[in-house]
This record gives C-alpha cells, sequence and structure tokens, in this order.
C-alpha cells in the first residue's frame, strides 16, 4: 500500500524523480480528517492548501484542477510510447509548512487517478519531501513538527528503518523493525495515509502464529486505501514498539473485495497505520534512518 489514492506501483520505478529537501524546523497543528492526517500549506499563490501527509508515497502530488489554478506547467507521463491517463509531472515546488519551506518534485492527478478523498484536500506530502530532516507527528497533540536535530535524548535509539520496495516492482516505502504483535517482532510499512491499525499480509500470517486469528473475523471497508477495499477485522492480546503498547488490539488481514488489498510480495510481514499510533509521538529521523514511537 504505497499510495491510497493511486497504485504508482504499476508504474515502472524509473519514473520516480528525484528529491531535494531543504527545511527549517517547523511545528504545525493539523487536522484529522476521516483517519488522515490533513496540514495547511501554502502554495506558489501565497495561499494556504489544504494536503495529507503520506509516508506511502514517493511521490508528493497535487490535484490537477489545484495545479492549473496555480498556472503550473502539466507534463504528461509516458509509459511504453503512451501517456499515463490522469497524471502530470509538474516539476520542483516550493512549498510552505509553517513558515519552513520545502522543495521536491511534484505529480498532479486528475480526479479520477486521485480517487475519493476527505473534503477540501488538494494533495499530498509524500516521505521524500522530509529527505534529511526528522519528521514527528503527535498525534494526541494533533502537531506535526519539522526537526533539524533529534526530538529528545535517546529519540535516535528506536529502530532502523529502510526503503524497501513494495513488491518486486514496486516503488520503495518506509519499512521499520522494532514493532510486534503478541510479543512476535514484525516488520511493517508506516504509512500515514492507511486509517487502520497493523495490515498483518498473507505471507505472514502462519509465521507469527496469527491463523487462529484470522479465522475469526469481520470484514471492514477501507475507502482510501488502493482505491477501497476490504479488509478482515480480529483481535490480538498485544501491538507494540518498545513503551508503546496497545493491548488488547485490533489489527486487521486482507480481505476479500471486488480490488483486492496489494501485498508487499513477502518483503515485510504488515503495515502500520494512524489508528495504531493514535495515542503516541512517531518521529522518522531521516537521516539517522531510525524510527521511534512513545507514548504520547
Amino acid at each position: 500500500m504505497p499510495c491510497r489514492m493511486l497504485r504508482l506501483a504499476l508504474i515502472s520505478p524509473a519514473l520516480f524523480a528525484g528529491v531535494a529537501a531543504v527545511a527549517a524546523p517547523a511545528d504545525v497543528a493539523f487536522e484529522p480528517c476521516d483517519g488522515m492526517i490533513c496540514l495547511p500549506v501554502t502554495l506558489a499563490d501565497g495561499r494556504s492548501h489544504l494536503l495529507l501527509i503520506d509516508t506511502g508515497n514517493v511521490n508528493s502530488w497535487l490535484a490537477a484542477g489545484t495545479a492549473r489554478a496555480l498556472h503550473l506547467k502539466l507534463e504528461p507521463i509516458e509509459q511504453q510510447g503512451k501517456a499515463v491517463p490522469g497524471i502530470f509531472r509538474l516539476g520542483p515546488q516550493t512549498v510552505s509548512l509553517g513558515g519552513a519551506s520545502l522543495t521536491g518534485r511534484f505529480l498532479a492527478f486528475e480526479p479520477e487517478q486521485a480517487g475519493e478523498l476527505p473534503p477540501k484536500v488538494e494533495g499530498a506530502l509524500a516521505y521524500t519531501l522530509f529527505r534529511e530532516q526528522v519528521l514527528q507527528v503527535d498525534y494526541p497533540h494533533h502537531r506535526v513538527r519539522v526537526l533539524q536535530a533529534p526530538a529528545a535524548p535517546g529519540a535516535a535509539e528506536g529502530a532502523a528503518m529502510a526503503l524497501i520496495t513494495f513488491g518486486k516492482d514496486g516503488p520503495p516505502v518506509i519499512v521499520a523493525g522494532g514493532f510486534t504483535v503478541n510479543g512476535r517482532a514484525v516488520h511493517a510499512q508506516i504509512d500515514t495515509c492507511y486509517t487502520g491499525t497493523l495490515l498483518i499480509y498473507d505471507a505472514a500470517i502462519a509465521s507469527l502464529d496469527l491463523k487462529g486469528a484470522a479465522a475469526e473475523t469481520r470484514p471492514k471497508f477501507f475507502p482510501y486505501t488502493d482505491g477501497g477495499v476490504t479488509m478482515n477485522e480480529a483481535k490480538a492480546r498485544s501491538v507494540a514498539f518498545g513503551a508503546y503498547v496497545a493491548a488488547p488490539a485490533t489489527i486487521y488481514f486482507p480481505g476479500a473485495g471486488a480490488v483486492p488489498v496489494h501485498q508487499p510480495d513477502g518483503l515485510f510481514e504488515a503495515t502500520v497505520g494512524n489508528a495504531l499510533l493514535q495515542h503516541g509521538v512517531l518521529t522518522l529521523d531521516f537521516r539517522s534512518m531510525r524510527v521511534s514511537v512513545r507514548p504520547g
């Protein structure tokens, strides 16, 4: 699940442009929007626009209508000599987050590619925009911070995180150790546009001794995941990251439906979403490539 609104895993990873990001410290209030994180971001028109934080996406993007209103050039993306419908390159863009300037390459999506969005959302900021920075999401206090030093003594300790492709042909996503389910270690993607808790992929159910949990589930629909998918909700004794513990905990497995849950070909076991982190402070240090989650 590297992207909620568009399966960019289906586009050649060679199309993913590099990103340069430079930022001063920032501390900005966010508003929860349908289980996701919506931030006021100042664009080229000097006005505030509502954008998601999407740590599951390699590309920042704007709605095509917003890009046109800003008089940005929309360059079609081609695959095998044909234009990809509804997706455009915007090139490098500079946005302001709480007075801090962030520069990176953006795409533009038409509505049919962006899919269903929370009200007033006009795009998303991908994790690549925060390269060489420390990104912190304080869920209980509804704050997003861009830091140039570890958030607190020991914050850089946490666990190692790496960029691992989502499946053999997908884009690189943030994957970290340090998580456990029922005491068993889990390597999980960290995705702030996944509104659930912990999604366990099929290939990991047996190794994590979750066959019993997977046999007693009920379906739940997630409208923003992969264009809208059904997952199977179950219970676990605990899901944790160090001192941050959810017990008992709700977990999910891929469910049946018209659209399947995309899976990472066994390259990692799970995806962690906002619902699991809602009582904690998530720190992603892209300089030391460490992640921490502490109680909020």
